[in-house]
């Protein structure tokens, strides 16, 4: 059975599971929610199916609905929340009915008429003036079951919590981190589609598709979709994103997402993040190989240090294994008086590979990214 990768996330991933759990609760507790997201959250319409349903299951109002409003594009005129929402969803009889004088506030009114019985209002599309208008507007609203109706305020800038008061606010941010995004990532290839690759492959794809991509899930799995990671830059790939029509608004108001940075031309944080992935799995990698190839040729390296007093950082190097790279290419250059090398490992590919590796890590050791070609090498 295929997986659906947008529900996945937010059902089976820790982080989005606990951010749709605690939305549908606290509508299970008939609270007003205050949901901060980042501008470009991954799946947005997946995350609202998943609350719903989450929200389906453990309550018996199946009669409630979810009604998706877009401020931006249903409210251009910006009228007031209460005017806006008896426009909308109240009968022309009721809308007209209420006066702006009366007694009672038409927020008293909307719950009266019961304008929005059974149906969970879901707002989203505010600046930041907007945002505080409907918060102020919700905060008038007495205490009422989710039958009675609810609102879901999904805003994207800081409000002071003193603003929230009694509403519950649910703040994505500190539920969901880029481990998760590496947590998905190594589910997603784990399906046969990327059999092609062994598991350091994938440790490495799903370590390097979420730094890059941060919290963005959904370009984190679209670019693990799109890149040959053997023989393609994943920049180019975070390019054509960035330029596809799907994707040409995400992050444009985000200056930390990594499609900003794409459309930006900044280079140097694109390799950051690149150099960032390289170094928490490549440079352990690296250090391993040297270990096995010190075991391997130990008796060779600890001839050398017990004939010559060979310095390393300033110290006198006594045991092989402590021998950095950098000082097992220098005694394979080195030559002695009567012209031999100070070391002479008789298999030339392992000669090779010592160069090689001490180019990596050296590279690695200034903030440099490996190439595409010299990772292959690595990961092979």
């Amino acid at each position: 059975m295929d997986i659906r990768w947008e529900e996945f996330w937010w059902n089976n991933i820790t982080g989005p599971h606990v951010v749709v759990s605690k939305v549908a609760d606290a509508l299970l507790e008939n609270n007003i929610v205050v949901l901060r997201v980042p501008s470009d959250i991954p799946w947005r319409h997946a995350m609202r199916s998943s609350i719903h349903t989450a929200f389906q299951e453990k309550t018996d109002s199946h009669n409630v609905v979810i009604e998706p409003v877009d401020i931006s594009d249903d409210n251009p005129e910006q009228v007031e929340p209460g005017r806006f929402i008896l426009q909308k969803f109240a009968s022309n009889t009721i809308n007209k009915g209420y006066r702006e004088h009366a007694k009672t506030s038409i927020q008293e009114y909307i719950s009266v008429k019961k304008v929005i019985r059974n149906r969970i209002i879901w707002v989203k599309g505010f600046d930041r003036e907007q945002a505080i208008n409907w918060i102020k507007f919700c905060q008038g609203i007495k205490k009422r079951s989710v039958e009675d109706g609810l609102f879901v305020l999904e805003i994207h800038s800081d409000v002071p919590s003193s603003d929230i008061g009694n509403m519950k606010l649910i703040d994505f941010s500190e539920h969901v981190t880029s481990y998760d995004v590496q947590l998905f990532n190594s589910f997603r290839l784990d399906d046969q589609d990327f059999s092609i690759y062994s598991s350091v492959w994938k440790d490495y794809i799903s370590t390097l598709a979420a730094i890059a991509c941060d919290v963005d899930a959904e370009v984190s799995e679209l670019l693990i979709r799109l890149t040959d990671f053997k023989h393609e830059s994943i920049i180019y790939e975070l390019e054509e994103i960035a330029n596809s029509n799907e994707f040409s608004r995400r992050g444009e108001r985000n200056p930390a997402h990594v499609l900003y940075h794409c459309r930006t031309k900044n280079s140097t944080e694109l390799e950051r993040r690149v150099w960032s992935a390289q170094i928490k799995v490549l440079f352990p990698i690296i250090e391993l190989e040297r270990v096995n190839l010190i075991s391997k040729w130990k008796n060779e390296i600890q001839k050398v240090l017990d004939d010559e007093k060979i310095i390393q950082y300033g110290e006198h190097l006594i045991e092989a294994i402590d021998a950095e790279l950098g000082t097992l290419c220098y005694l394979l250059r080195h030559q002695t008086p009567k012209g031999f090398y100070s070391l002479y490992i008789p298999n030339e590919e392992d000669r090779k590979r010592i160069v090689f590796l001490h180019n990596c890590r050296n590279k690695l050791a200034h903030a440099s990214c490996c190439s595409t070609s010299e990772v292959l090498q690595l990961l092979d």
